[in-house]
C-alpha cells in the first residue's frame, strides 16, 4: 500500500513540476516573442533611415564627423539587433525542445497514472474499466497451458489402465515386477 501512495505522491510532484515548467515556458515564450518584435521593428527602422539618406550637405567637417558618428552607431545597433534576434531564434529552438521534452514527460505521467489505477484496482480488488488492453502483456509472459495435444494421447491409455486395475490383486500381477523377481 505505501508503494502506492509513495507512486502517487511521485506522480502528484511531477505534475506539480510540469506545470511549473509550462508556465515558465510561457512568460519565457512572451519575453522572446516581445524583443523579437522590437528587434524586427528597429531593423525595419533602420532600414527605413538608410533608404532615406540624402546625400549630406557640405555644411562643414563638424557635421559631417557627426553624421559619420551616428551612422555607425546605427550601424553598430543594427549589427546587434540581428545578433540578438538570431539569439532569439536560437533560443525560441530551445523552447520548442524543451516542449517537446514536457509533452514526452506528459505521455510518461499518463502512463503512470494508468499503472497506479491498476495498482489501486489490485489493492482494492475492484476490476479496472478497461481490464484488457493493459493485461494483454501478461498473458504473453505465461502462456496457456496445451490442451488438446496432450490429452488425446492419455485418453487411450487410462482405460486399459483402469481395466487392468481390477484385475489385478497384487503387484505380482503387474508383467515387469514378475520379471524381477
Amino acid at each position: 500500500m505505501s508503494d502506492g501512495l509513495d507512486m502517487r505522491d511521485r506522480y502528484e510532484q511531477a505534475l506539480a513540476e510540469v506545470e511549473e515548467m509550462k508556465r515558465t515556458l510561457r512568460e519565457h515564450a512572451q519575453r522572446v516573442a516581445a524583443r523579437e518584435k522590437e528587434l524586427e521593428e528597429l531593423r525595419l527602422e533602420v532600414a527605413g533611415r538608410q533608404g532615406r539618406r540624402r546625400p549630406a550637405d557640405p555644411t562643414g567637417p563638424d557635421r559631417s564627423d557627426e553624421l559619420a558618428r551616428a551612422i555607425a552607431e546605427v550601424e553598430k545597433r543594427e549589427r546587434e539587433a540581428v545578433q540578438e534576434l538570431a539569439l532569439a531564434k536560437a533560443e525560441r529552438e530551445r523552447l520548442d525542445e524543451r516542449e517537446q521534452a514536457i509533452r514526452k514527460v506528459e505521455r510518461e505521467l499518463a502512463g503512470l497514472r494508468v499503472q497506479l489505477k491498476e495498482e489501486r484496482a489490485q489493492l482494492t480488488g475492484t476490476v479496472p474499466p478497461e481490464p484488457e488492453p493493459a493485461r494483454e502483456p501478461e498473458p504473453d509472459a505465461e502462456p496457456p497451458p496445451p490442451t488438446p495435444l496432450p490429452q488425446a494421447p492419455t485418453e487411450p491409455d487410462l482405460e486399459p489402465a483402469a481395466g487392468s486395475k481390477h484385475h489385478r490383486s497384487s503387484m505380482l500381477a503387474d508383467p515387469q515386477l514378475k520379471k524381477r523377481s
